[in-house]
């Protein structure tokens, strides 16, 4: 599981935790990213029955299963009896959705970093978070999505900034994550109907198009635009992005190009979607 550089959460934390034991007050749950006391394998929390739902709960079971993930609100922590009160009626569905996507990316990075260890006789986990895991989640403010993505796309740019980390382990590590990480992207494609009646007609369609393509400054694999010739008048339009909205953003910067050379020199222009 992911590994968090404090032995326990701190209040107003939302934490991952896995159902262990159920009562008829309590339910105890694992924090599976933090280390506890040093007696235990991982921290441990409690949820009292008031703090379910909002609503009166009468069976806890009806509400939680045993060996459930689930998101919750830390409410209270005593780290030095290594207690912790949680709630999950103090979460609503954006929060717990917006977590569970962090952790799975910080599974990730775990399991990258655990592909790190197996390259090395003498390598613990423990080690490879020291060495190279928490220099790169520090260089991004924690963010385990922008962190993995970034390395994917930009990882000898990011590793060659972090001076400490030796050059066979970068080296390595990068060799990894170009293995391991896939990041989905959206894709916009459509077609555009552009013709020019002036005499340059050829000349002003070629500068139209790269004009529209420069839009998007820094294309990368993830956040591109590409216009392709089909046959006269028409012409393949591409976008890739990582998130939809940037996607129709490029769009909509990319066409207003396009209808401003239009108006400009009387052409026809239409843009369809495939």
């Amino acid at each position: 599981m992911p590994k968090s550089r404090t032995p326990f959460p701190h209040e107003g934390d939302f934490v991952v935790g896995r159902v262990e034991n159920i009562q008829n007050q309590y339910v105890y749950v694992e924090l599976l990213d933090y280390e506890g006391l040093p007696s235990e394998e991982h921290a441990k929390g409690m949820i009292h029955i008031s703090e379910i739902s909002s609503r009166w709960v009468k069976n806890i079971r009806n509400h939680v299963r045993q060996g459930q993930r689930m998101v919750l609100r830390v409410t209270r922590v005593d780290p030095l009896k290594g207690h912790v009160d949680l709630s999950l009626r103090r979460t609503n569905a954006a929060q717990r959705k917006t977590k569970m996507k962090e952790w799975k990316y910080a599974v990730k990075l775990e399991n990258l970093l655990q592909f790190l260890c197996n390259e090395y006789d003498d390598m613990t986990l423990d080690n490879a978070y020291e060495k190279i895991g928490f220099p790169i989640l520090a260089h991004f403010n924690d963010n385990y999505q922008e962190a993995i993505e970034e390395l994917k796309e930009n990882g000898k740019e990011i590793l060659d900034n972090l001076t400490d980390i030796s050059e066979d382990i970068k080296e390595i590590f990068l060799r990894i994550v170009d293995e391991n990480v896939e990041i989905s992207t959206v894709n916009i494609i459509g077609k555009i109907k552009l013709r020019f009646d002036d005499p340059n007609g050829v000349d002003l369609i070629k500068e139209t198009l790269n004009e529209a393509e420069k839009v998007l400054e820094n294309p990368k694999n993830t956040r591109n635009l590409e216009i392709s010739y089909i046959a006269a008048p028409f012409y393949r339009l591409e976008i890739i992005s990582k998130d939809y909205l940037d996607a129709e953003n490029i769009l909509s910067d990319a066409l207003e190009v396009v209808e401003e050379k239009a108006e400009e020199f009387g052409a026809i222009h239409d843009f369809t979607r495939e």
